[in-house]
This record gives structure tokens, C-alpha cells and sequence, in this order.
């Protein structure tokens, strides 16, 4: 059976993954694009909503929208303003190459796919606001809903809902399964797990 990481073990990982290589993008950029390569084999050409929250898996979201709209997908990005944005997340928002709309403006006009990167694995504290109403709108929708890394709402390590959670019909997670996928109520919420491989040394495994 495969090691199951907790949310620290993976920070660390990458840590000594950004360390080789030099920089920290080149890994949200290999990441972002092979979960795009796997949406592309999964899903058949039709339209996609991609929601991106204020950190890395909003980065994530971003690049995935980037290789999506090459391949000639129908598209469509909403999110935070380019201010609340920083490192790589901006840095992968600033490489995408069509406007994205404010999240605020978020809404779901017919048959789509949603691609949740509101919150990965990095949630310590309890979804509120605008987030919450985010989330019943992605799970009242009725659509197919993919996850990256963690369903945007479900705590990394202990698996717990933090206040709402998003109810994904498959997650793609990032390099291994953390703690977090593998403990009720978390597990439920995931659907269909698929690694993606990120492109991580296998020497820090």
C-alpha cells in the first residue's frame, strides 16, 4: 500500500523539491498541467468552469485553464482580483491568456464541468461568506465537479468538513493521498481519487 502523507510531510517534500530545482513554479506549472492532461483524457470537449481561490491551488486552477483553452476547450475562470494574488498563483494567473471573471459573478449556465481550486489542502480555519455560498452553488448545480488535491473545504489531515464542503465527484490529487482523503467524512466527499504524478523526485518519497 502506497504511504499516506499528512499535510506537513508534503509541504516538506516540495520544500526539497523547490530546493532542486531552483524555483517553486516550474512544480505548481508540471502539476497544473498534468492534472489538465488528465481532464482531457477523462472528459469529452465540452464546457468547463474552473473556480480559483486566493492561494497555490488557485494557481493550480490557472494553469489548468491555460493548457485547457490551448487544447480549444470552452472555458471559463472566475475568480479573486489580480491584488489579492501572490508568487506563484500570480504568476500563473499573469501567463493566462484569457479574462478571467470576477468570483463574485460566479454562476453555472447550462451543462459544464466544474474544476474546483478553491482550497486544496492548505484550510485550517472554517469557510464563511461569499466561500460558503460559492460551495452551495458548485453542489446544487448537479454538475460533475473535479476536485484538485482536496475538495475546497475538507480539512488536509483530519478529514473534517470546515464549516461546508465541496462535494466532488473526483479529485485529482497532487503527488499522494493525504491523511485527509482517507478519513470520514473527507473520503466521501472525494468521489474518484486519481494521483497525478507532479513530477516530484522520487528520492523524497
Amino acid at each position: 500500500m502506497k504511504k499516506i502523507f499528512s499535510v506537513a510531510e508534503i509541504k516538506q517534500i516540495e520544500g526539497l523539491e523547490f530546493k532542486k530545482r531552483g524555483n517553486s513554479f516550474s512544480l505548481m506549472f508540471k502539476a497544473g498541467t498534468n492534472c489538465a492532461k488528465k481532464i482531457v483524457k477523462l472528459i469529452k470537449q465540452q464546457s468547463i468552469i474552473i473556480v480559483c481561490g486566493p492561494g497555490n491551488n488557485g494557481g493550480d486552477g490557472f494553469v489548468i485553464a491555460e493548457y485547457l483553452r490551448k487544447k480549444k476547450f470552452d472555458i471559463k475562470v472566475f475568480c479573486l482580483k489580480k491584488k489579492y494574488y501572490q508568487g506563484d498563483a500570480l504568476k500563473a494567473l499573469k501567463k493566462l491568456k484569457m479574462k478571467a471573471k470576477g468570483i463574485s459573478d460566479f454562476q453555472i449556465k447550462n451543462e459544464s464541468i466544474i474544476v474546483d481550486c478553491l482550497f486544496g489542502t492548505g484550510l485550517s480555519r472554517n469557510i464563511s461568506g461569499f466561500w460558503k455560498d460559492i460551495i452551495y452553488k458548485i453542489n446544487k448545480s448537479k454538475q460533475k465537479i473535479i476536485s484538485i488535491d482536496m475538495p475546497s473545504g475538507i480539512h488536509g489531515d483530519s478529514g473534517k468538513i470546515m464549516n461546508c464542503a465541496v462535494k466532488a465527484s473526483m479529485t485529482l490529487v497532487l503527488h499522494a493521498r493525504k491523511a485527509g482523503h482517507t478519513f470520514y467524512p473527507g473520503k466521501k466527499y472525494c468521489g474518484k481519487i486519481i494521483v497525478v504524478d507532479i513530477g516530484i523526485s522520487r528520492n523524497f518519497n
